[in-house]
């Protein structure tokens, strides 16, 4: 397709509105979600007759995601993918062979790097540390995923307009005190000390970050040492007398409503990329309603994103994640045939959840009826089926049919710059 053909279309499908705004693009990454968790969030939310968030965005594909040497993702590899638009392997962050690999627009760059040099204003945000790779591998690039001091140090260096997430301990000299725990850097560099004298408006709390002024000042949110949730299985938290989510870190949609109040009117456009990681880590516990809780907030978030682009018509909403772990299914069968209270394992094996031995119980259905179901596990670990790719506005049209892992980075690019890229995002060599 041409570029004039492109922006014809472009124009026609808004109404020649969107040729007026800049491009812009949002990416939401609820981390190892496959179809089978937004059925079971489906459930529970709104019921089997209602819709989420997710379900209203309207372009849909199968999203296949297989790494240069694995048939599933890694979050670093996926991330590496999402990232340049090519096939990276499990170990890569950011990295293709021990190098920063050609993109699939032909240059050495990410689509972050490349929307930065356009003048756009950039964003990340994560439920996680900042360090995580869902959106690190956007900016960083490491030989070692756990060199997360160095990520810290590229992602500060590259000076996007908004950070929010965790990780203070991989932004503080190690043994230093924070608002949240200890530092290990052993460089002695303290980031937030740096940040803070480049021009960053620093922020430790949900209180902090809701108070803090639109005054042009890049953002700098701290949230938590390490991630914002607490990674553990039910028995885990019931015993710590902890919930799922840190109650004084925000939550992963209320991070992106702040980001969006501050990029929104950026001259040239922006780009977010958004990694609520909870979903991931929660479901490798097997933990149902935390992995729920998480999910819940990521639909939030995307009704966020699609209001902003039901209001904006050059925004691009791309939704996607490169997994689906624990295999998490939601299920009544045979659910008057099992004991009470519930077992904790299938007649095969599997991990079953529940409501502490009862049933969970759906949101009513069209009847008025809470119907009950019970959770069931395949594993404890990503997994490569299920995943799907969802969006709206116009790098969304790639969206269709069963795609590549590396049509997110293609989709991005396009809803950033209205072209195509360049090269074909062809695997590369290692």
């Amino acid at each position: 397709m041409t570029k004039s053909l492109m922006v014809a279309l472009a124009l026609l499908a808004c109404g020649g509105v969107c040729a007026e705004s800049p491009h812009s693009a949002i990416f939401l990454h609820p981390d190892g979600m496959g179809a089978n968790t937004w059925a079971a969030l489906r459930l529970k939310e709104v019921g089997p007759d209602g819709r989420l968030n997710w379900d209203r965005l309207p372009r849909l594909a199968i999203y296949v995601g297989p790494m240069l040497d694995s048939v599933a993702a890694s979050s670093n590899g996926g991330a590496t993918t999402h990232a340049y638009g090519v096939r990276a392997a499990l170990d890569d962050f950011g990295m293709v062979g021990g190098k920063r690999p050609v993109a699939a627009s032909g240059k050495a760059e990410s689509v972050m790097h490349a929307a930065k040099s356009a003048g756009k204003a950039i964003a990340i945000i994560n439920s996680s540390s900042i360090t995580e790779p869902g959106t690190a591998a956007f900016l960083a690039s490491v030989a070692d995923r756990d060199n997360e001091t160095e990520i810290a140090a590229q992602i500060l260096a590259a000076r996007p307009d908004v950070i929010l997430g965790g990780g203070e301990m991989f932004m503080l000299p190690k043994g230093q005190k924070g608002r949240h725990g200890k530092g290990v850097r052993e460089d002695g560099r303290n980031l937030i000390a740096e940040a803070a004298k480049a021009g960053y408006r620093v922020v430790y709390t949900r209180e902090e970050l809701r108070a803090a002024p639109l005054d042009g000042k890049p953002l700098l949110g701290v949230f938590a040492a390490e991630a914002t949730f607490n990674e553990y299985d039910e028995a885990g938290l019931a015993k710590r007398k902890l919930a799922a989510y840190q109650p004084h870190a925000p939550r992963f949609d209320e991070m992106l409503a702040v980001a969006l109040s501050r990029v929104r009117d950026a001259k040239n456009g922006y780009l977010i990329v958004a990694n609520e990681e909870g979903t991931d880590n929660l479901s490798g516990e097997n933990n149902a309603p935390a992995t729920l809780e998480a999910a819940a907030g990521a639909d939030r978030a995307i009704g966020l994103a699609l209001a902003e682009a039901n209001a904006n018509s050059a925004l691009t909403v791309i939704v996607a994640s490169d997994s689906d772990n624990g295999g998490m299914n939601a299920t009544g069968d045979d659910l008057d045939e099992l004991p009470r209270p519930l077992p904790k394992r299938m007649e095969n094996g599997s991990p079953l959840d529940s409501d502490d031995g009862k049933p969970f119980l759906a949101a009513p259905d069209a009847r008025g009826v809470r119907q009950p179901f019970y959770v069931s596990w395949a594993s404890g670990d990503d997994m490569g089926g299920g995943t799907v790719a969802r969006g709206i506005g116009p790098g969304a049209r790639v969206i269709e049919g069963t795609i590549d892992s590396t049509v997110i980075y293609r989709s991005l690019y396009e809803g950033l710059f209205a072209v195509e890229p360049n090269a074909e995002p062809l695997p590369q060599s290692q």
